[in-house]
């Protein structure tokens, strides 16, 4: 491993109970121990992994978060209603520009101010279940690339898993970008108002301007509502533990398309 990485991830005090307490522990056992995992928290729960894991008050550290969340406590367009909907109706994720601003601010934040050359965001929800060889993760974002990320067809990319390299001469205004959409409320001119919208709508900007991604599951199935995580080289190491796959504690044999040789995905029924 050349290049120096940090993970990042954040999660409510209870998606700690509900699955982020797995996430860190098998974070812990199977990743490389040159890579920290750095926890940005609005409650610190009351644990110590040692040096692998380190600690970051988000709102301490994002202040323009805290600011965007007091603004738009009371707006139903930041809390799933899309501008136009019928508030009478159930919200949907898809609007909920305060429940996925957490992770905005994170990770803009983290590539902003990390001395690392490469930081990955994983998802709180993600269960690692092999050991990472310790060339694996720098291996999925080519020298020339900015980021690295599972696209899909169709459909915006899952970002789960994305890498950033914070050398790169677009990362300062990229991620500065991306903070702008909150601070302006930008957020709400999108089709949607979460992260992932967020991230394809900046990447594909500088893409115009000659900035270079990388489709990690370029070259992997794409079927109607393919789990894309588990289908690309990820899945050899991790599970994503999307929606209600939360209370089953993995995905299902039916979200495999591509062939798996280990343990974990063996016991799968």
């Amino acid at each position: 491993m050349t290049r120096a990485i940090t993970v990042i991830t954040t999660f409510s005090s209870t998606g700690w109970d509900e699955y982020g307490k797995r996430m860190v522990e098998t974070f812990v056992k199977y990743w490389p121990k040159e890579i920290k995992l750095k926890i940005y928290y609005e409650v610190k729960p009351n644990v110590d992994y040692g040096d692998q894991v380190e600690w970051v008050d988000l709102n301490a550290v994002c202040p323009d978060l805290v600011a965007f969340k007091t603004k738009h406590k009371d707006n139903p367009h930041a809390k799933g209603h899309k501008i136009g909907s019928d508030l009478k109706r159930k919200g949907s994720y898809l609007w909920d520009a305060i429940k996925f601003a957490h992770k905005s601010y994170c990770v803009s934040h983290e590539a902003l101010n990390s001395s690392s050359d490469l930081i990955v965001w994983l998802d709180a929800d993600v269960v690692t279940h092999n050991p990472i060889p310790a060339e694996f993760i720098e291996s999925l974002l080519p020298q020339d690339n900015y980021c690295a990320y599972l696209g899909r067809q169709k459909i915006y990319p899952e970002c789960g898993f994305v890498i950033y390299d914070t050398t790169s001469p677009y990362n300062e205004q990229f991620m500065k970008d991306w903070q702008e959409l909150y601070n302006s409320d930008k957020i709400f001119d999108l089709v949607e108002y979460h992260d992932c919208i967020a991230f394809q709508t900046i990447k594909e900007k500088y893409e115009a301007q000659g900035l270079k991604s990388h489709n990690i599951s370029e070259n992997h199935p794409h079927r109607p509502g393919v789990h894309v995580f588990i289908n690309s080289p990820l899945g050899e190491y991790m599970d994503h533990l999307k929606g209600k796959r939360k209370q089953d504690g993995h995905s299902k044999r039916t979200d495999i398309y591509i062939q798996h040789n280990n343990d974990y995905w063996n016991k799968i029924q």
